[in-house]
């Protein structure tokens, strides 16, 4: 239960820090980027076996550690600008609501049978990211619905890809192998884009956004990092994903709540009851 709890703490983190880069102002997408080489490196320290080794080019997985790189960093910025401009509390419950689309791409191309629960689960997730993601029409606020809607989107892909490289290449390969290629994917799209900005005038790369890029890649690895140990010491994924899922809504909640003096509209805390009840009832129908 200890390693349950800490994916659960870390992942709060991770999204707390988000609020603290608008503090401390603090250029979000630097951060970012940096974060995801952290990982990488992370990735390859922790483990004997080296995650990012030659070749892999060649390997079957290859073109989906690409759509997830890109997925990766640009979700993780949807993600951000929704717990600045919504709050850390409904950043959570659309990435979290996300569960949804595994569900979807499962039945039409694994074949998998539709039962009345789990077409309810499906509708009661797309009712709450609409609910969420009404805003009070402030000036931070006011049509920037589509991050929230991206984050669920994109959170959505990234478990399908997830999964069918699950299904398919795990083994022989070790998790950890694939996921820091994908985490170092993600810092090549977006150091990529950040070189072309900054070589243009449009950014300048300061050592403060260094600093905090590595204070939030070390919880942003160890989120995953606990999460895979939780879910091999117990055997039944389909109990442990669904309290680490609503762990991290409930509590990121109330870190919004009481930390962060983040209000929520009546329309966002109906679309998050719904949540809670659309993730309980896709994870375990």
């Amino acid at each position: 239960m200890i390693y349950l709890f800490l994916s659960i703490i870390t992942s709060v983190i991770v999204v707390s820090y988000f609020k603290l880069f608008n503090r401390y102002n603090v250029n979000t997408f630097q951060a970012i980027v940096v974060n995801y080489l952290t990982c990488a490196i992370m990735g390859n320290i922790i483990t004997d076996k080296p995650g990012i080794t030659t070749q892999f080019w060649s390997e079957g997985w290859f073109p989906y550690t690409l759509a997830l790189g890109f997925l990766f960093i640009s979700v993780f910025y949807s993600i951000s600008q929704t717990a600045q401009k919504f709050g850390v509390s409904i950043s959570m419950v659309s990435a979290k609501l996300s569960v949804a689309i595994p569900v979807v791409y499962a039945l039409f191309f694994f074949n998998e049978n539709v039962g009345l629960l789990k077409l309810c689960g499906i509708i009661l997730s797309l009712t709450a990211v609409y609910f969420i993601s009404k805003s009070n029409n402030t000036s931070t606020q006011k049509g920037l619905w589509y991050f929230p809607l991206y984050v669920f989107i994109g959170s959505g892909c990234i478990d399908t890809l997830l999964n069918i490289i699950n299904k398919n290449y795990i083994p022989p390969f070790d998790t950890n192998h694939i996921l820091s290629f994908v985490f170092l994917t993600a810092f090549v799209f977006g150091g990529t884009l950040l070189a072309f900005q900054i070589f243009r005038g449009k950014q300048k790369l300061t050592l403060k956004n260094i600093l905090w890029g590595i204070a939030l890649g070390i919880p942003n690895y160890l989120c995953m990092f606990f999460l895979l140990k939780t879910l091999g010491a117990f055997t039944e994924a389909s109990i442990v994903l669904p309290i680490n899922n609503i762990g991290i809504v409930l509590t990121t909640t109330l870190v919004g709540l009481l930390i962060f003096k983040e209000h929520l509209s009546k329309i966002n805390w109906l679309g998050f009851v719904i949540a809670i009840a659309s993730i309980v009832i896709l994870s375990f129908s």
